[in-house]
C-alpha cells in the first residue's frame, strides 16, 4: 500500500511539471509572442519591443523557463499585467467560490443521478424506467449554460431569486440563494449522465446468480437492494464522481459567466479579454492542478475501497 501511494505522488509531480512546462512553452510559442497577442496584429516593431523586455521576453527561452519554474516553487504565478496584483492571490481569492460550486453541482448529480439510475434498473422496462429514460435524454440534450438560462427566465426572475454575485460564507442563508440555481444548472446535466451510468450498472448486477440465489432464498427485496446490489455497484461510481467533478469544473466557466459570479471561470475570462496572459497562464495552471489532483485521489480511494488492490 505505502509502495503504491509512493509511486501515485511521483506521478502526480510528474505530471504537474509536465502540465506547466507545456502552459509555459505554449503561451510564447502563440504567433508572433504574448506581446503580440496583447497588443494586437497592427502594433508597432518598437511597441512590441518594449512590451517584450518589459515582460522579460527578451531573455533566452530556458532562462525564462528557469524564472517560471522558481517562481511556482514559491508559490507564486506572477503579476497581473493590467492591474498589477499578485496572479496567486487574485485566484485564491475566487477559487472557493468555483470549487464551492462543482460540490454543489456534483452532490446535486450524484444524489440525483442515483437515485434516478437505481428506479431505472429495479422497475426495467416498466413506466419509471421509460419516464426516467426519456428525462436522461432530455437532460443530456441541453447544455449546461442553456440550463442556466431557462432557470434565469423561468426560476429566478418570476420569484425574485438572485441572479448574480456571491455572498461570504458566513452567510450560509444568502450564499445558499445565489449557490443553488448555478449548480442546479450544473447539475440536471450531470444527474442525466450519472443516471444512465447508474442504471446500466445496476441492471447488470440485478442479472448475476448471487442476486438471483438471495431471492429465491426469501431474502427481502430491500435487503436485496441494498446489500446485494447497491454494495458492489457503488465502488464503480467512485471514478464516474472524479470525472463529473473534472466536467462541473470546466462547466463552471460558463456557468459563472452566465450568473456573473466571481470564479476561477470568469476570471479567466475576463483575463483573456484584456490580452493579460500572466493571469490566464495562472488559471490554466491552477484548473489543470485541480483536474490532477481530483483524478490522484480518486485513483487512491478507488485503490484504499477495492479489496482486489490490497496486495498490490
Amino acid at each position: 500500500m505505502a509502495r503504491y501511494f509512493l509511486k501515485l505522488s511521483g506521478r502526480l509531480l510528474l505530471t504537474l511539471a509536465v502540465v506547466s512546462t507545456a502552459v509555459f512553452f505554449l503561451i510564447r510559442l502563440t504567433p508572433g509572442g504574448p506581446a503580440v497577442a496583447m497588443l494586437g496584429q497592427d502594433a508597432s516593431p518598437d511597441a512590441v519591443a518594449r512590451l517584450n523586455e518589459k515582460l522579460g521576453l527578451t531573455d533566452p527561452l530556458l532562462l525564462q523557463y528557469w524564472k517560471f519554474l522558481a517562481q511556482l516553487a514559491q508559490g507564486s504565478l506572477g503579476e497581473s499585467l493590467t492591474n498589477g496584483l499578485s496572479v496567486s492571490e487574485t485566484i485564491l481569492g475566487v477559487l472557493p467560490h468555483t470549487l464551492e460550486l462543482a460540490v454543489a453541482g456534483l452532490a446535486i448529480g450524484m444524489l440525483g443521478g442515483i437515485t434516478l439510475g437505481i428506479v431505472e434498473a429495479v422497475w426495467k422496462d416498466r413506466s419509471p424506467d421509460v419516464v426516467g429514460r426519456v428525462l436522461s435524454l432530455v437532460g443530456l440534450s441541453f447544455p449546461s449554460f442553456f440550463v442556466a438560462v431557462l432557470l434565469i427566465l423561468f426560476i429566478a426572475l418570476p420569484l425574485g431569486l438572485p441572479t448574480n454575485g456571491v455572498a461570504p460564507f458566513t452567510e450560509p442563508g444568502s450564499n445558499l440563494q445565489r449557490v443553488l440555481l448555478p449548480a442546479l444548472a450544473m447539475g440536471i446535466v450531470s444527474t442525466a449522465y450519472t443516471s444512465r451510468i447508474t442504471r446500466s450498472l445496476m441492471v447488470e448486477i440485478i442479472g448475476e446468480n448471487h442476486v438471483r440465489t438471495a431471492r429465491a432464498k426469501g431474502v427481502r427485496e430491500g435487503r436485496v437492494l441494498v446489500r446485494h446490489v447497491l454494495q458492489p455497484g457503488s465502488l464503480p461510481l467512485v471514478p464516474i464522481a472524479g470525472i463529473s467533478f473534472i466536467t462541473l469544473v470546466g462547466d463552471a466557466v460558463l456557468i459563472e459567466t452566465v450568473f456573473a459570479r466571481p470564479g476561477l471561470g470568469s476570471l479567466m475570462v475576463s483575463a483573456m479579454q484584456a490580452r493579460d496572459y500572466t493571469t490566464v497562464q495562472g488559471c490554466i495552471i491552477v484548473i489543470t492542478t485541480v483536474i490532477v489532483l481530483v483524478n490522484a485521489a480518486v485513483d487512491a480511494l478507488y485503490h484504499v475501497l477495492d479489496p482486489r488492490t490490497k496486495t498490490v
